[in-house]
């Protein structure tokens, strides 16, 4: 379980895509997550020892496939955000970091910026999107809960397997957030 941080916890960027690593999959080894990061698999070991005993990460935990056999990862929601402006990047910049962030995209219409996150517990995709309303460059905050998946694949490619690792459109989507595009995807999965 990740406990989010406060106002006087400081996390690195390393620390912060370790622990939506973790989040993904706490099973993961050191060396994996070390490749990962491209890192040392000694610093990984001494970076989460410090995220237990800063309190940021209690546990470890496991997930147990319901009866029906869905899987639950928690809860996903999207949410849609009314700008004051152009400031789509200034967003992005602000929640890039949230280890709960799967995606964020620019969009045209009457919304500005979608965000998709996905979160452990039913209160805090609520406590998320109260941070968000609370930036002064959002205007309105829509929030749509995600009932029930039926596909995901972030490829119109035939032979896309998100077991493969990145696709076309998460390395398009990489090249235009390292070119400061408008466009952001840090996605690591399915």
């Amino acid at each position: 379980m990740i406990h989010e941080t406060g106002a006087g916890t400081s996390l690195s960027e390393i620390d912060r895509r370790l622990l939506q690593l973790l989040t993904e999959n706490a099973r993961r080894s050191n060396t994996e997550l070390a490749a990962l990061l491209k890192v040392s698999r000694m610093t990984v070991k001494n970076r989460i020892d410090r995220l237990v005993d800063r309190g940021i990460i209690e546990q470890f935990t496991i997930k147990v496939t319901a009866k029906n056999h869905e899987r639950r990862d928690g809860e996903v929601a999207f949410f849609h955000m009314k700008l004051k402006g152009s400031f789509c990047k200034r967003v992005y910049e602000r929640v890039k970091g949230w280890p709960e962030l799967v995606g964020a995209w620019s969009i045209a219409g009457e919304t500005d910026m979608i965000a998709l996150v996905q979160c452990l517990g039913y209160d805090r995709p609520e406590a998320l999107r109260e941070r968000l309303a609370r930036f002064p460059e959002v205007e309105q905050v829509w929030t749509a809960m995600v009932l029930r998946q039926w596909a995901h694949k972030a490829s119109c490619a035939p032979d896309y397997d998100p077991r493969n690792g990145l696709d076309r459109l998460d390395l398009h989507m990489q090249e235009l957030g390292a070119a400061g595009g408008d466009a952001f995807s840090s996605r690591t999965r399915p």
